[in-house]
C-alpha cells in the first residue's frame, strides 16, 4: 500500500532499493561506526611510523601535552570521507569478482567454490581460499586510486603541528605550551598546499607502495576472513551467535594482512607525511626516521586493525542479514 505522504518511499520499493545495495549500504553504515570507534588508534600508529618515538606511551604523552585532546582526533574527517566510499568500491568489487572466479570454477570443474562454501558444514578448499584471496587482491587494486589521495591528506593533517615544530618531534617540545594552541592544517588546505606545491601527481605521492600495499594486504583481508569464519561456523554449528564468527574472523583477517604489509605501510606513510615540511625539516625528519624500524608502530596498529574490523565486519553481516529480512 502506497504511503499517503509522497515524501515517505513506500515501504517495498525501499526494501528492493536496500536488497538491491544491500552490500553497499551495509559496508558504508559499518565503516562509519568503525572509523569513528578506532580515530584515536589511527593517530597514534601514524606518529610512530613517522617521527622518532621510542614506545607507545612517550608518543601518546607527546600527544596530549603538545596538542591536547584535538591531537587523537586529527585527521578524521579524510577517512570518513574516503573510507567509507573506497569501502563501498572495495566491497563492492570483491562482490561482483569472486562471483565471477567461481563461475568460471564452476564451468571447468563442475563445482562450483560459493555454493560449496554456504552449505552446512563445509569446510575450506583450495578452490575456495583461491576465490576469496584473488577476488580480494582485485577489490584492493581497484579501491587503491581512490583511497591514496585521502590516506596522503590524512597522514600530512595528522602530522601538522609535529611538522611545523620539529620535524623529528624532539621530547624539548613538550616543553612549548604553544604548540597546543597552534593552527592545524585542515583537510582542504592540505590538498591545495600539496597541488600548489607538488602539483596533481602530488596527490599519488607512495601510489606504488599504497596499491601493492592494498592489493596483497586486501587479498590477505578476504581470504583470512572468509576462510576463519567458515571453519569456526562448522565448529559452532547451529548454537553459534551471529556475531561470533564474524568478530573473531575480524580480528584475524586484518591482523594477518598487517604483520604482512606493515613495512610497506611505513615506507609509504613517510613518504607522504613530510609533504608540506620546510625543506630543512623534511631532511631532519628522513635522517631521524631513517634510523628507526620500518616496524615503529606495529603495535598500537594491531590493536586498532584488530578493533576496527570486530566491528566493521560483524556490523557489516548484522545489517547484510537485517536487509536480506525484509519483506520485499
Amino acid at each position: 500500500m502506497t504511503s499517503s505522504n509522497p515524501s515517505i518511499m513506500d515501504a517495498t520499493i525501499r526494501n528492493k532499493l536496500l536488497k538491491k545495495y544491500r552490500t553497499q549500504v551495509a559496508s558504508a553504515t559499518s565503516t562509519v561506526c568503525a572509523t569513528l570507534a578506532v580515530t584515536p588508534l589511527e593517530n597514534l600508529k601514524t606518529r610512530m611510523q613517522t617521527h622518532n618515538f621510542k614506545n607507545i606511551t612517550e608518543c601518546a604523552k607527546y600527544i596530549w601535552r603538545t596538542e591536547g585532546i584535538r591531537g587523537y582526533t586529527a585527521g578524521l574527517l579524510p577517512p570518513l570521507m574516503s573510507v567509507t566510499f573506497v569501502r563501498v568500491v572495495s566491497f563492492s568489487t570483491y562482490q561482483v569478482v569472486k562471483y565471477a572466479i567461481s563461475d568460471e570454477f564452476e564451468k571447468h570443474t563442475g563445482v562450483s567454490p560459493l555454493v560449496y562454501y554456504n552449505e552446512r558444514g563445509s569446510t575450506p578448499t583450495l578452490a575456495t581460499i583461491t576465490t576469496f584471496t584473488v577476488a580480494g587482491m582485485c577489490a584492493g587494486l581497484a579501491a587503491s586510486p581512490f583511497a591514496c589521495p585521502f590516506e596522503l591528506a590524512k597522514n600530512v593533517v595528522q602530522t601538522s603541528v609535529l611538522m611545523s615544530h620539529r620535524s623529528q618531534a624532539s621530547p624539548n617540545a613538550v616543553k612549548d605550551p604553544t604548540l597546543r594552541t597552534l593552527p592545524r592544517l585542515g583537510t582542504i588546505q592540505a590538498f591545495k598546499q600539496i597541488i600548489s606545491r607538488h602539483g596533481f601527481a602530488g596527490l599519488y605521492t607512495g601510489y606504488h607502495l599504497h596499491a601493492t600495499r592494498d592489493t596483497i594486504g586486501t587479498g590477505l583481508y578476504f581470504g583470512v576472513y572468509e576462510t576463519v569464519k567458515q571453519i569456526i561456523a562448522k565448529e559452532l554449528g547451529e548454537q553459534q551467535s551471529p556475531f561470533g564468527p564474524p568478530l573473531v574472523a575480524g580480528a584475524l583477517c586484518g591482523t594477518v594482512p598487517w604483520l604482512v604489509t606493515y613495512s610497506l605501510d611505513t615506507r609509504k606513510t613517510r613518504a607522504q607525511s613530510v609533504l608540506l615540511g620546510k625543506s630543512k625539516e623534511i631532511g631532519e625528519a628522513t635522517v631521524a626516521v631513517a634510523r628507526s624500524s620500518m616496524y615503529k608502530g606495529l603495535s598500537v596498529s594491531l590493536m586498532r586493525t584488530s578493533v576496527q574490523n570486530m566491528i566493521l565486519l560483524s556490523l557489516f553481516e548484522y545489517v547484510k542479514t537485517k536487509i536480506n529480512n525484509l519483506e520485499s
